[in-house]
């Protein structure tokens, strides 16, 4: 594996600035990457899935790279569906503005307005929640995690 202490200076994730503090809460990291439940809920249980290091584009992984990336990725999405009965997963790379390697992670129900269109990143409302609603869907996703951890393990 390539050395994992790339940063690049004023990248949202490599620096952990207050912005990010005000729009994430970090959950936990992961094999190569770092879990952050989005503030905004319009989408309950929404996540982003960041890379530990500072690439810009997911070819610029080396395969073990991209595969343990793609792991971490899916195993959160795994404990988001179960912990908010989705139907489905969406997974979003954009990047224009924030350039780190990351995914959205957004959990979609046939009831949703956007059902079967992809999900607003930045609505018009943003749905905000108290923080004790935040700290239960972080202790769901840790206590899953966890789980699922230890079932690779064993």
């Amino acid at each position: 594996m390539q050395n994992n202490t790339r940063y690049q200076a004023g990248c949202f994730y490599c620096n952990h600035s207050e912005v990010q503090e005000e729009r994430m809460i970090e959950i936990m990291p992961l094999h190569v990457a770092t879990v952050y439940l989005n503030k905004d809920q319009t989408h309950f249980g929404r996540v982003i899935v960041a890379l530990n290091w500072h690439v810009d584009e997911l070819f610029e992984l080396t395969t073990e790279e991209r595969n343990e990336f793609c792991t971490d990725v899916a195993m959160v999405a795994k404990a988001i569906k179960k912990i908010t009965n989705a139907q489905k997963i969406n997974y979003a790379i954009y990047g224009d503005s924030v350039s780190h390697l990351h995914f959205h992670l957004v959990p979609k129900h046939e009831s949703d307005s956007d059902w079967n269109d992809a999900f607003v990143n930045t609505p018009e409302i943003p749905k905000f929640l108290k923080d004790t609603d935040y700290q239960n869907i972080i202790e769901n996703i840790v206590k899953e995690l966890e789980e699922e951890y230890e079932e690779i393990g064993n």
